[in-house]
């Protein structure tokens, strides 16, 4: 799979996409990330996991 200027390929772009479109994670959170996808220091399913993480973690 060839990888764009990101370091992404198609199908983590598209993933991307699709998270910001169902409203799970800001299009500013992926652009401040741009350089943490190219130097392999955060991955899509990474970042959408923290963004689509409930905050269910205060209800005892």
């Amino acid at each position: 799979m060839s990888k764009n200027d990101w370091g992404l390929t198609e199908h983590e772009m598209d993933r991307l996409d699709d998270a910001v479109n169902d409203g799970i994670i800001p299009r500013s959170e992926v652009m401040a990330n741009i350089d943490n996808f190219k130097n392999g220091l955060i991955s899509v399913d990474e970042l959408i996991g923290i963004w689509s993480n409930d905050d269910d973690d205060d209800e005892y």
